[in-house]
């Protein structure tokens, strides 16, 4: 016994190793893109020029596939303008993050101009496209916001994906929830045929997910050979190594057979797949976004997904299984019923991990009031938060039924009345529409899965600062650094430091000029800065568009040659693509991290209070002599 418990342990420590190494090695990797959608542009949406500019520039939130781009530039004659470049420059300092399409633009006459463009995320897979219009010196309207819509097909096979993994989790936990009472024939064919639905639920959860990513491929254009080592192909795996290890251990399962040691291996086992599946389902999701993912929504998607499997699959489970028994009389129906009250606290545990998650998540995915009101993703949101406080409903009532001891007590408490006598488990009626219910939710998840988010630059007003850190080079024998602030389009402030490396200094520094090629190609008139103190030097500058920016620097001294540095500047956006507020374009994403705390205080504590008196209660159970042995202790008493 000792040396099985001590394999156990040794197995589980490893299977512990193991999910902490893959963390290690898959976390910190570049961005799994959250489905890129344009940031801004130069020229803005409904920009008139007095001048044709030279180029075009997009600013994605997400790194894009330049092979799979595609823009029509097209004059108010219909007439078609082809680019001569087009090129993707990071614009973060690192390929996973916000990037920049540069497209060289031919000579454009007068004229009012519509861009049409159509790109893939690099590491999602998720298409996009968008409108905006210009115009050389002639009146043009904006074309407005833009949302992509989610693609059906990407959206019903996620959907399937999600079914199944949720039926293979409900059913397992379903299962488990029959073990106490698993001594009848009625239990034991109930136990067999939810470990059955688990089995065929890996399955076809391993096959949707093999046709998603063929979906997907035919959307974006991509081949196996390039996908697999892209960043997008590693989360894949972590995602299918976890699908595809459900399968042996759903089988195993039903089978049976196995010993204490055996049954606990697999569970454990069981746990680490599908949290494998979850993680990878994050990292391929809005969790994902950004240069580097960040850990804790990367855990709090896992979690999402996990407690929604959960929850909605032992409700899918429960509705095949259990409800065709739920008669009024007999064993099976007492059977039936116990199993279903004991599904009470892990639906609460799963419905609080959901709603604390979710607030959470969502502070990464909405951007304002507006955003929520105004866009697709957004309402979609608010039907999912419907449908799960119709589901909490319904599942307050099914608990009711199923312990009616607790619905009197909680019933006493608010009237103020002395409980009625405890009655007799009644049949949740609602079981199925709940179980419909938690199935729509996860057809909206799928949705907002294959959606863009709410966070449109034009519906969300930015109270970030937009300076860039300051930039440093060496031109010559002297160090340089550059900073522009705010920089913004418009009027802003040049700072330039100028420091000789060498002692003495061979040469006085007599004057320092910049000139500037705007991210719209046009170049200002040099500009001559005025000395401050320490070496640094100043100049008010104008910034014509948001973008690339190319800054050139000329330092003159004395008896020495000029020493030129290039430097290349991103003007940040313009704060006038925010549209005019319906009721709020203020970020609410610092609002929505708090609440997900607070709501997460307010359920911890009162389920630790319930924890802790349950506990009281059993520990003075366990002091108070039974009836069995008090005569013999009173024996005892009077024969001494």
């Amino acid at each position: 016994m000792s040396q099985s418990r001590s394999l156990w342990l040794r197995l589980r420590r490893a299977a512990v190793v193991a999910a902490t190494l893959c963390a290690a090695v898959v976390l910190p990797a570049g961005s799994a893109g959250a489905h890129a959608f344009l940031a801004g542009s130069s020229p803005g949406d409904g920009a008139v020029l007095t001048s044709a500019p030279g180029q075009l520039t997009l600013r994605f939130s997400e790194s894009i596939e330049a092979a799979t781009t595609h823009l029509d530039i097209v004059g108010s004659d219909g007439a078609t303008h082809q680019p001569t470049s087009v090129q993707v420059v990071s614009a973060g300092g690192s390929g996973s993050g916000p990037v920049l399409l540069v497209v060289g633009l031919p000579p454009l006459p007068a004229d009012a101009y519509r861009v049409s463009w159509q790109t893939v995320s690099s590491d999602d897979l998720h298409q996009t496209n968008g409108i905006l219009v210009f115009g050389v010196r002639h009146p043009v309207t904006a074309a407005g916001l833009h949302e992509p819509p989610p693609a059906l097909p990407e959206s019903a096979l996620r959907w399937l994906l999600f079914l199944a993994l949720a039926t293979t989790l409900g059913g397992t936990l379903l299962a488990a929830l029959f073990r106490p009472d698993a001594s009848g024939p009625f239990a034991d064919a109930a136990v067999r045929r939810c470990r059955g639905l688990a089995l065929a639920g890996s399955v076809v959860a391993l096959g949707v997910s093999l046709a998603l990513l063929r979906q997907q491929m035919y959307d974006s254009g991509e081949s196996l050979s390039r996908l697999l080592p892209s960043t997008y192909g590693h989360r894949w795996l972590v995602r299918e190594a976890g699908l595809a290890a459900l399968v042996p251990l759903m089988y195993s399962r039903l089978r049976g057979g196995f010993g204490p040691t055996a049954q606990r291996f697999l569970r454990w086992f069981t746990a680490a797949a599908a949290t494998l599946a979850a993680v990878g389902s994050a990292l391929l999701g809005h969790a994902g976004a950004g240069a580097t993912p960040s850990v804790t929504r990367v855990g709090a998607d896992a979690a999402h997904v996990l407690a929604a499997a959960v929850w909605a699959g032992t409700l899918l489970v429960a509705a095949v299984v259990v409800v065709p028994r739920l008669r009024p009389s007999g064993g099976e129906a007492v059977t039936a019923r116990a199993a279903l009250g004991r599904f009470a606290v892990p639906a609460a545990i799963c419905v609080a991990v959901m709603a604390v998650t979710g607030v959470y998540l969502t502070s990464g995915v909405a951007g304002s009031v507006d955003a929520v009101l105004m866009t697709t993703y957004g309402r979609v949101l608010i039907a999912k938060v419907a449908l799960v406080c119709v589901a909490g409903a319904l599942g307050l009532a099914n608990s009711a039924a199923l312990h009616p001891g607790v619905a009197g007590s909680v019933r006493s408490l608010v009237t103020r009345r002395r409980p009625a006598p405890a009655a007799e488990p009644r049949r949740p009626r609602h079981l199925v529409p709940e179980a419909l219910v938690a199935a729509s939710v996860l057809a909206l998840s799928a949705v907002l899965t294959s959606g863009q988010p709410a966070r449109e630059p034009q519906l969300v007003s930015s109270t970030a600062g937009h300076t860039v850190p300051v930039l440093d080079g060496a031109a010559a024998d002297l160090q340089e650094t550059l900073a522009v602030q705010p920089n913004l389009p418009g009027a802003n402030v040049l700072l330039v430091g100028v420091f000789d490396t060498r002692r003495p200094s061979p040469g006085v520094v007599r004057g320092v000029q910049v000139a500037i090629v705007g991210a719209d190609g046009a170049q200002a008139v040099p500009l001559a800065l005025t000395p401050l103190a320490d070496g640094r030097w100043s100049a008010p500058a104008s910034l014509t568009a948001s973008g690339a920016a190319l800054v050139r620097v000329t330092v003159h001294r004395q008896g020495l040659p000029d020493a030129s540095s290039s430097y290349r500047w991103v003007v940040g956006g313009s704060p006038s693509l925010t549209r005019p507020a319906v009721l709020s374009t203020a970020p609410i994403a610092n609002t929505l991290r708090v609440a997900a705390g607070g709501l997460a205080v307010l359920i911890a504590v009162p389920a630790g209070f319930v924890v802790a008196s349950r506990r009281r209660s059993r520990r003075g159970r366990a002091a108070v002599p039974s009836e069995a042995t008090m005569p013999a202790r009173e024996e005892v008493s009077a024969g001494h």
